[in-house]
């Protein structure tokens, strides 16, 4: 049976979906810094497997260690947390720096997508990559490796607090990823954080259309207070 844990999450898969158009991870880390949460944003090098693509849901932390051998039964520690995902969530891979094999590939995404599932973000490498891009899942990795994790990584536990880039990630936090780099909205800011951001992609839009009126930049800053 799928855990339906995050049942409790205020927005809908709709919602955040919608979301996704309205802001990204350079307005959410302005929010953040507005809030006084200035290191929240995991370290550059992650890449979204399909560009303009913005991933927001809420985090699904699932913790990784190395490994050297390879296991009777595989897959044990993976197929339970891909039975608890639940709708909207963000598989967020902590690998403490798993380097050896790939963490994400195209089965991965598949039963993601069938739990309706957000995406993914994994501190690690993806395999699969154009079958996954052909799916439209979104995934947010640090590159590609075409070995399997069988035998050389194994997920240990799933919807547990983790540490990635020294942000803390801990389930129903806020992910939001793009083009730009991956966000974590801890939970308790979730309401203040989108709301902020929201609102200055409004402001920047008023600034835009000035500025393009001819309004000189500084008065337009006056105005609206975003650059």
């Amino acid at each position: 049976m799928r855990d339906m844990s995050s049942s409790h999450h205020r927005f809908t898969a709709p919602k955040l979906a919608e979301l996704g158009v309205q802001i990204g991870s350079s307005l959410v880390s302005d929010a953040l810094d507005a809030a006084g949460l200035r290191q929240q944003t995991l370290a550059p090098g992650y890449v979204p497997l399909i560009a303009d693509q913005v991933l927001v849901g809420y985090a699904f932390p699932v913790r990784v260690e190395a490994t050297d051998e390879i296991p009777d039964v595989p897959y044990v520690g993976l197929l339970r947390a891909l039975d608890a995902i639940g709708p909207g969530e963000v598989w967020v891979g902590a690998s403490g720096g798993f380097r050896h094999a790939s963490l994400w590939g195209e089965l991965l995404s598949t039963a993601c997508m069938a739990a309706g599932a957000a995406g993914a973000v994994v501190d690690g490498y993806a395999r699969d990559r154009n079958a996954i891009r052909r799916l439209g899942f979104p995934v947010m990795c640090r590159g590609a490796d075409p070995r399997d994790i069988n035998g050389r990584g194994e997920v240990v536990e799933h919807r547990v607090a983790v540490e990635v880039d020294g942000v803390t990630i801990a389930a129903g936090d806020l992910v939001v990823g793009d083009d730009d780099g991956v966000v974590i909205v801890p939970e308790s800011f979730v309401d203040e954080v989108v709301s902020a951001a929201v609102e200055k992609s409004r402001r920047e839009g008023q600034f835009r259309q000035a500025v393009s009126r001819g309004v000189p930049p500084s008065e337009a800053f006056k105005t609206f207070g975003v650059l």
